[in-house]
């Protein structure tokens, strides 16, 4: 009888305790997710003031944008270890722990690191800044952002192109609006029967009466090649960097219409067989 009794009591001690606990736990489970929550939300709101108030001094927006994404995961840090010590576990020892796998860890991590100082590297080297347009590695486009690990490129039509940011510091970059303007180069075939002359005076007309194209330097018009069947001229212009692909799809058109109203023939490829009789 003593045991049946000793017995139930340590049952109902041992489920009081545990409901206790477990009532406990939950209570600080709840309170991990809402500070992973508010800690998520401080974050993004961190990370886009800082870009703000950065973006307002004399700092490159690239520098800018490149910060508050640090700020932001430093943020999200904070409160991952906020949420992790709710819990009653002990950070010393989880701290330890992690220390010990991230040796491990590095070695899976390397491409993440490499990106992260590359990034660094972008951002006090200033190679180019936001709103540059660049061409890498087949990629064309303007620098839209840079994160902690990853640079983004907007394209012509409206892509996104993610590049690791150790492709960006390890590869040749080109640049085309660090000096503010670039050069167009169009080239147009004409028959060898066709005026010569008519042709490159109708190409200096066209570039001198487009106000896009610019004075200095001069533009170049001239003969660039011979052809099987055409006469190559090249035309050579001057222009800001924001308005070139709409001065290359409008000097094609403005050029055939020239050519076609002067009379100025444009030449196909064509191949000529002499077809000798059998004896």
């Amino acid at each position: 009888m003593d045991a049946a009794w000793n017995m139930k009591m340590a049952w109902e001690d041992f489920s009081s305790r545990l409901g206790s606990w477990a009532t406990g736990f939950a209570w600080n489970l709840l309170a991990a997710a809402l500070i992973l929550l508010c800690g998520w939300w401080l974050a993004r709101l961190a990370g886009k003031l800082t870009k703000k108030a950065m973006a307002k001094g004399p700092m490159d927006p690239l520098a800018a944008s490149f910060t508050g994404s640090v700020v932001k995961g430093l943020v999200l840090l904070v409160a991952g270890v906020s949420a992790v010590a709710q819990l009653q576990v002990d950070i010393t020892s989880l701290i330890a722990a992690l220390g010990a796998a991230g040796l491990t860890a590095s070695f899976a991590l390397q491409g993440s690191l490499s990106n992260f100082v590359s990034g660094m590297q972008i951002i006090f080297t200033r190679p180019f800044k936001m709103g540059d347009y660049l061409s890498f590695e087949g990629h064309e486009g303007t620098v839209k952002r840079i994160d902690v690990l990853y640079t983004i490129l907007a394209t012509f039509d409206n892509k996104e192109v993610v590049v690791p940011n150790s492709k960006m510091t390890s590869s040749i970059v080109v640049n085309f609006t660090s000096n503010g303007t670039r050069r167009l180069d169009l080239s147009y075939g004409i028959s060898y029967q066709a005026d010569l002359a008519l042709a490159k005076s109708l190409l200096e007309e066209l570039a001198g009466r487009d106000s896009r194209v610019l004075p200095d330097p001069a533009p170049i018009i001239a003969v660039g090649q011979w052809q099987e069947s055409a006469v190559t001229l090249v035309m050579k212009v001057w222009c800001k960097q924001e308005e070139y692909w709409n001065l290359f799809y409008s000097m094609q058109e403005k050029v055939k219409e020239a050519f076609d109203k002067a009379g100025v023939e444009i030449p196909f490829p064509q191949m000529d067989v002499h077809i000798t009789p059998e004896k």
